[in-house]
């Protein structure tokens, strides 16, 4: 897989009077792997392009790759050559799932076919209103965890308790409805306006299937939501997340290539690309992104007036058969907003969606968009990869302080990647609200085992993966009840994480169960750089112990010594 790092000239160096100048007719400084360009062998991809020029606040030696840098590479160049055959196993298996579910099990559909009831059998149709994902089929929760009997509010037992949106946006209820929200995001269109308008009482605005013009598909997936039509309190935005089978979101989350921005920092040229803003196929893209970015924050103008922001070719911007995603989400929310003065706005993700929830909101402050950019109440990512090196994050951190909730459960892969080194140098900004396997929350810097891989953490966490196996099987509905009895194929993805934990700790059934079971507000048990080796084994020793706790309260209330204890909304 080829490599590229670019970078301007020397920017006019800066004075007392403001900040430097940047020259807006040179491309910016990027570094990007191209999976689509085949190679004979792995080490004709383990081979990083030398750069032509490497920008002074970059390492010298970035044509040294570490092993982490290599195991990317390594990783994307393979997903791009899987992406057929594994959509196609994909469509198999989320099929057959439905058909079976449908059809209410083997058994139903043999005796259909052994007495000639034909017309019983339900032949799954994929754009139906009951055609579930994958992560539909792996936790097919609907019902937000408040009461939303009444059209246009969601309600707790105090009738006249409006929790969503709550004052306070960092609450349970906040959070559970944008966990639900960034679970929903993985459904098709009818499933997305059935769940919104039948389960939750509330008003469905838009579904966006977006193009990715890099991939050349329709790979960008979100739905925007209203609590109610007219005068509305929330409007929801969730990105559909990282599909289970589409080896292009996978590779898009392993990708290291970056953009850097004046005044912003480094940032993911995978998530731009899915936002619709740029592609590495032409790197003029990102200069014309750049400056309009500039250009628009220094008008200040209404997103439905100020144009295109993308910084794609005229022809792909034009081309209305090409929904691109950041442009066409900003003109909805755009009248939106105007027509709900008083409604705050809520971005969601899990996964992919995480990363494109964050940077959406960091994006529409760093190119002026303050009409949309003021009205944020909250971002929520769930399980969400890093988006950009240490200027993001302290971006990030001014732009979006107080408002953004970065939700990590245990041993999740993703949050973990790209990595952090040397080399990469991706950061997460916002503090990290995790949660470890007996869903226990701590507010931590940095989630632990920050770059996953380790000899000593693998038995850690193959360890971790079989108790939540247990967990899964039999222990998680005796503690908290049959809400939380999960599916069989979510036991199998459990079992899976046998092998893989990582991956199958990404399920956004542990994030669900981490709002509603965990505590609010977190606790905050340890300050400073997680990634001490001492933290790490703490938190470690901790987990085990909540492990061991549960358990024993658990027998307890078995032999009828301790009364059964239930989490209150």
């Amino acid at each position: 897989m080829a490599t590229e790092a670019v970078t301007m000239p020397e920017s006019k160096a800066p004075t007392d009077n403001g900040p430097k100048t940047e020259d807006l007719s040179v491309t910016p400084t990027f570094m990007l792997a191209k999976p689509k360009e085949r190679g004979d062998t792995f080490s004709s991809f383990l081979n990083h392009g030398h750069p032509l020029r490497v920008d002074a606040t970059f390492p010298k030696d970035i044509h040294k790759q570490t092993w982490q840098q290599k195991v990317s590479m390594i990783v994307v160049k393979i997903l791009w050559r899987i992406y057929p055959l594994l959509k196609l196993v994909g469509f198999i298996f989320e099929w057959t799932l439905n058909f079976l579910v449908l059809n209410h099990g083997p058994f139903h559909i043999l005796f259909n076919l052994l007495f000639f009831r034909w017309s019983k059998i339900v032949i799954p149709q994929s754009d139906a209103d009951n055609y579930l994902s994958c992560v539909g089929q792996l936790d097919p929760r609907n019902e937000l965890y408040v009461d939303t009997s009444k059209k246009g509010k969601a309600e707790s037992t105090r009738t006249d308790e409006l929790v969503f949106p709550d004052e306070n946006v960092g609450s349970r209820k906040t959070a559970d409805v944008c966990v639900m929200a960034a679970k929903l995001a993985y459904e098709n269109e009818a499933v997305v306006k059935r769940v919104v308008e039948q389960s939750w009482n509330m008003h469905f605005v838009k579904f966006f299937d977006c193009w990715n013009d890099y991939q050349h598909m329709n790979n960008t997936q979100a739905f925007i939501a209203m609590d109610k039509p007219t005068d509305a309190n929330a409007v929801v935005l969730a990105f559909r997340g990282t599909e289970g089978f589409n080896a292009y979101d996978w590779s898009t989350d392993f990708d290291f290539s970056w953009v850097k921005f004046p005044d912003l920092g480094s940032v993911h040229l995978g998530f731009l690309e899915a936002l619709g803003l740029a592609t590495r196929e032409d790197p003029s893209s990102f200069t014309k992104l750049r400056n309009r970015a500039l250009e628009a924050k220094k008008h200040r103008r209404r997103a439905d007036r100020m144009g295109a922001s993308s910084g794609l070719a005229e022809h792909i911007i034009q081309n209305r058969g090409k929904s691109l995603a950041y442009d066409d989400i900003n003109t909805q929310l755009s009248t939106i907003l105007d027509e709900n003065p008083k409604a705050k706005l809520f971005v969601t993700g899990h996964s992919l969606g995480g990363a494109l929830a964050s940077l959406y909101a960091i994006w529409l402050h760093y190119a002026g968009n303050t009409e949309i950019a003021s009205r944020i109440g909250a971002v929520y990512t769930f399980g969400g990869p890093r988006i950009g090196d240490e200027d993001v994050k302290n971006y990030g951190n001014q732009v979006l302080a107080g408002k953004l909730f970065r939700v990590v459960y245990c041993n999740d892969l993703v949050p973990r990647i790209p990595f952090d080194n040397q080399i990469m140098a991706f950061k997460h900004f916002g503090i990290c609200a995790y949660f470890n396997s007996v869903y226990d929350g701590l507010t931590l810097q940095e989630e632990p085992n920050p770059n996953f891989f380790g000899v000593a953490r693998l038995i850690t966490m193959h360890l971790n993966a079989l108790w939540e196996v247990f967990q899964g099987l039999i222990f998680i509905t005796l503690q908290h009840g049959h809400e939380y009895t999960e599916t069989t194929f979510s036991i199998l993805v459990r079992a899976v994480g046998l092998l893989l934990p990582g991956v199958a700790s990404h399920s956004p059934t542990n994030y669900v169960n981490s709002v509603r079971l965990g505590p609010f507000p977190l606790r905050e048990r340890i300050k400073g750089d997680i990634a001490d080796i001492s933290q790490e084994i703490y938190l470690m020793q901790d987990n085990v112990k909540d492990i061991i706790v549960a358990v024993y309260e658990e027998f307890l209330t078995v032999l009828g010594l301790k009364s059964p204890k239930r989490k209150q909304p």
